[in-house]
């Protein structure tokens, strides 16, 4: 982010820095602000710095408005956005079971589709196995 609009800031320009951060001088702080030629990009810098930031930790008067304020208008701002699903990076996650195996079984019945014989009878064997053993674990060497 280019940060050259800072330079331009009134608050730069020999006011002492307390003034934003005590209650008492808020007012003037805000009267500042309000004539701040750039006003709007400190609010965008200073949304984005406390993206992460809670809201109990927002302090100060910053673009003319109080950590509250600004704490509100994110809130508003993050509501107004679609929230957009993240795409999955290419190769995430496991390889789907081949046919053959109980895996690709539950697969095709899970997603409706339809069941190919070897699957069937991977799932008849696999049955089989649990009903003789007591358990699903295949043994080593399997």
């Amino acid at each position: 982010m280019d940060r050259e609009w800072e330079l331009k800031a009134l608050c730069r320009s020999g006011h002492d820095p307390d003034i934003w951060f005590s209650r008492r001088t808020w007012t003037v702080a805000k009267r500042l602000c309000e004539v701040c030629p750039v006003r709007d990009e400190c609010l965008e810098a200073i949304l984005a710095r406390e993206a992460q930031t809670p809201d109990s930790l927002r302090a100060g008067i910053a673009a003319g408005l109080t950590g509250a304020q600004r704490a509100s208008l994110a809130r508003a701002r993050r509501r107004e956005e679609p929230v957009k699903p993240r795409p999955k990076p290419p190769g995430a996650g496991r390889a789907k079971a081949p046919c053959g195996t109980k895996s690709a079984y539950e697969r095709h019945r899970r997603l409706g589709e339809p069941i190919d014989q070897a699957c069937r009878e991977a799932n008849a064997r696999a049955n089989r196995e649990y009903r003789r053993t007591g358990s699903t674990r295949v043994p080593a060497g399997r």
